[in-house]
């Protein structure tokens, strides 16, 4: 059998694993359309099936080198919990790793022995988790900007979402895999292309951190992800979107009702070049439940109430200021002047730096 039949194989015995197939029920997005405004539908099953097809193109290097990418590429996303990147925190603090570093992870809370496709391969579990956690010499096809996990995401974003409302692409996946090789150290990417690509990255993710329906959603997911912190044991990263939303519903009601309702608004929302004073420790996204805990109490509202996201946009290769969104139920404005006085020592973002 040559090596590019092996390697469809080895994607087609994967897809049939359980840890691939979780992944129908994990959308593209970290905020499901059903929760959000209009976002990409596509799944991360869709989108990891595809980023192993994409490893196909890279030429150079030996069979065991490109079947090990293979694997990677399938197998990147196993480890994301329910809404990827919003449940990485919680992630954090409890196992330890956040989902880069979960592809073990995955492999041993499967209810089947989904490892052994590994090893009908020849293919060790320890060596393609190190490619996707980034500690391999393979892993900057995984962890490049472009890369091959971020030229399909995109890619996908864009034409999976509703109405097309970004438009077409302005590149194709194809064009990004064909220009890598596994013989180069670093990716020999054509200019126009990857100003192509960089065009849509820039679009994309600012759709999202604009999009005022996705950031609610954004915000009072991982306020409930907060609230049920010390609940949460290892089983709930491998829950669904929809099985953990069913306990969001179940142990905080009004705050998925509210969701529901669309009765979130945002109250605050401001750019900062630089977080000084006081709002230093919100840079730090262990210490904002403190601070949600804190405009609660000094507001007499109820913990489910309010919301709060402080993170810096990645819309280049380097972020350039802060994001601060505050999320309150049917807009009550009584936390917005306690985090501004927070934020009062703080750099504003010129407008004219974007």
């Amino acid at each position: 059998m040559d090596s590019d039949a092996r390697r469809r194989n080895l994607i087609r015995d994967l897809s049939r694993t359980w840890v691939l197939q979780r992944l129908r029920q994990i959308d593209l997005s970290a905020v499901p359309a059903w929760i959000g405004s209009e976002v990409a539908t596509a799944s991360r099953y869709q989108h990891s099936l595809n980023v192993g097809e994409l490893s196909l193109m890279v030429s150079g290097g030996d069979e065991d080198e490109r079947l090990l990418l293979t694997a990677a590429a399938v197998l990147h996303d196993v480890g994301v919990g329910p809404f990827p990147h919003l449940s990485d925190q919680a992630m954090r603090e409890i196992l330890g790793f956040t989902h880069e570093g979960a592809v073990e992870f995955a492999f041993e809370n499967s209810p089947f022995k989904d490892w052994e496709v590994l090893e009908d391969y020849g293919l060790s579990l320890v060596e393609v988790a190190s490619i996707v956690e980034g500690k391999h010499r393979l892993s900057r096809f995984l962890h490049g900007f472009p890369d091959l996990d971020n030229a399909d995401n995109i890619y996908r974003f864009i034409i999976s979402m509703p109405g097309r409302s970004l438009g077409e692409p302005s590149y194709h996946p194809f064009e990004i895999a064909s220009s890598m090789s596994l013989d180069d150290e670093q990716l020999k990417l054509p200019r126009n292309l990857r100003e192509r690509w960089m065009k849509d990255f820039e679009r994309t993710y600012s759709y999202l951190w604009n999009d005022r329906l996705n950031m609610i959603g954004w915000t009072m997911l991982g306020r409930a992800l907060r609230l049920l912190m010390e609940k949460l044991t290892s089983k709930f990263f491998r829950l669904t979107n929809k099985e953990a939303y069913h306990l969001i519903r179940l142990k905080i009601p009004r705050l998925a009702e509210g969701l529901e309702r669309r009765e979130f608004k945002i109250i605050l929302d401001r750019k900062y070049a630089e977080l000084k004073g006081e709002a230093r420790k919100l840079s730090d996204t262990a210490n904002i439940g403190e601070i949600e805990r804190m405009l609660c109490d000094e507001s007499r509202l109820e913990e489910w109430s309010i919301g709060l996201t402080v993170d810096q946009p990645i819309l280049g290769e380097n972020p350039d200021h802060w994001r601060v969104y505050l999320v309150s139920y049917k807009g009550d404005d009584k936390p917005k002047s306690l985090l501004e006085d927070i934020l009062s020592d703080s750099v504003p973002f010129s407008p004219q730096s974007e």
